[in-house]
C-alpha cells in the first residue's frame, strides 16, 4: 500500500473546515497532522513552541483545503508540492473517534458516525506509543510567503480521500455486478433463517456478517473484493479466508457453507512441517463433500513460545472443532 493510500484512509477529522485567517500581518493556519504517521518517530512538541516545519496544502474535490504536516516525506514522495515554513504553535487538539467491525471484513475499522471527541492539550509526545486518530494544530507562520502553491487531490489516486467516496464506488460497482441481487437475496434469506441464533449484519455493497451467540461458535462475513480483475467473492470463517467467484453456483455454495458452519461441521487443525506450521481448516457440507484451506507459517514449528497477533495468532491459539451455533 502507497503512503497516499495510508493517508487517505484515516479520513479528515477537523472539528472546522481548514482555514488560514491573519492579524496584523501575522496569519495562522490549522494544520492536521495524521496520528499513524506521528506515532512513528515524530518528535514532540508544544503550545508557544516554535517550528519548522514542511507541510502541503491540498484542495479536496468538495472545494475544501487543508494544510497537512509532510510528516516522514509521505507526500513529497508522491509528487504533492511542499513548503518549509516557520511558526510558532499557538493551540493543540486531539482529534478521534470511535470505530467498529465493517460487516462483512471485521479487520478493518470503520469510524461509527458518532461525533469526534476533541481533546484540547498543551504538548504532544514524541510518536512511539501514541494514540489519537488526529493532531489539529493551529499555527501562527513567521512569513506567510513560504506557503506551499495549492494541490488538487486526485480522486483517482489508490485510496479515494474519504470513506464515503470509496464507500461510493464500491457500492456503484456492486450495483453493477451480475452477482448483486443474488447476494442480497441470500443475505436476507440467511439472516431470516438464522436470525434466532446470530446477529446478522447486511450491507448494501454485499458485505454480510453472521455473528453467533453460543460461545466457541465460528463467525461469517462475506464480501465482494473489487481490487482484482474479475471480482472475488471473499468468505470469512473465524479468520480464515476462503475466496470464489461471484457466481451463481458460488453463492448457492456459501449457503451451504453457512449451513454447516451453523451445525458445527468444521474444524482446525495443526501440524509441523519441517520448520513451518500448517494450518487446516476443513468444513463438512450437507452432501459429504469437505472443502479446506490451508495456511504455512513459515519459521515457527516447534518453538516454545512466538507473538503473532490478529487472525493468524488467534487461529495458531485454537485447535479442534466448533461449536453450533444452537
Amino acid at each position: 500500500m502507497s503512503h497516499l493510500a495510508i493517508l487517505s484512509g484515516f479520513g479528515r477529522f477537523v472539528p472546522s473546515p481548514a482555514r488560514a485567517f491573519g492579524y496584523g500581518g501575522a496569519m495562522q493556519i490549522e494544520l492536521e497532522i495524521h496520528g499513524a504517521l506521528h506515532a512513528c518517530c515524530h518528535p514532540g512538541f508544544e503550545v508557544g513552541q516554535q517550528v519548522q516545519w514542511e507541510i502541503a496544502r491540498l484542495r479536496h474535490p468538495d472545494g475544501t483545503v487543508v494544510y497537512e504536516l509532510n510528516d516522514h516525506d509521505v507526500l513529497s514522495d508522491s509528487g504533492v508540492p511542499v513548503a518549509a515554513v516557520h511558526g510558532t504553535v499557538k493551540e493543540i487538539h486531539y482529534i478521534d473517534r470511535r470505530y467498529e467491525p465493517a460487516i462483512g471484513d471485521p479487520v478493518q475499522l470503520l469510524p461509527t458516525g458518532e461525533p469526534a471527541r476533541i481533546t484540547p492539550t498543551t504538548s504532544v509526545p514524541a510518536g512511539t506509543d501514541f494514540d489519537h486518530d488526529l493532531i489539529h494544530v493551529t499555527l501562527k507562520l513567521q512569513d506567510p510567503g513560504q506557503m506551499p502553491e495549492i494541490c488538487d487531490w486526485d480522486p483517482q489516486l489508490e485510496c479515494p480521500a474519504e470513506p464515503g467516496a470509496r464507500e461510493g464506488v464500491a457500492r456503484a460497482q456492486f450495483e453493477l455486478s451480475d452477482a448483486a441481487v443474488q447476494l442480497r437475496e441470500l443475505a436476507e434469506e440467511l439472516a431470516q433463517r438464522y436470525g434466532h441464533l446470530a446477529d446478522a449484519w447486511i450491507d448494501a455493497t454485499g458485505l454480510a456478517s453472521l455473528l453467533p451467540r453460543a460461545r466457541g461458535a465460528a463467525e461469517v462475513h462475506w464480501r465482494l473484493d473489487f481490487t482484482d480483475v474479475p471480482a472475488q467473492l471473499v468468505m470469512e470463517i473465524a479468520g480464515v479466508e476462503f475466496t470464489f467467484l461471484p457466481d451463481t453456483a458460488s453463492i448457492r455454495q456459501v449457503e451451504r457453507i453457512v449451513e454447516a458452519v451453523a451445525a458445527g461441521r468444521l474444524r482446525e487443525e495443526q501440524r509441523a512441517k519441517g520448520a513451518s506450521l500448517v494450518l487446516e481448516m476443513s468444513i463438512e457440507l450437507a452432501d459429504g463433500t469437505t472443502i479446506t484451506q490451508r495456511d504455512t507459517v513459515q519459521g515457527i514449528a516447534g518453538q516454545d513460545s512466538f507473538s503473532i497477533i490478529g487472525p493468524l495468532g488467534d487461529r495458531l491459539a485454537r485447535t479442534g472443532a466448533f461449536k453450533a451455533w444452537a
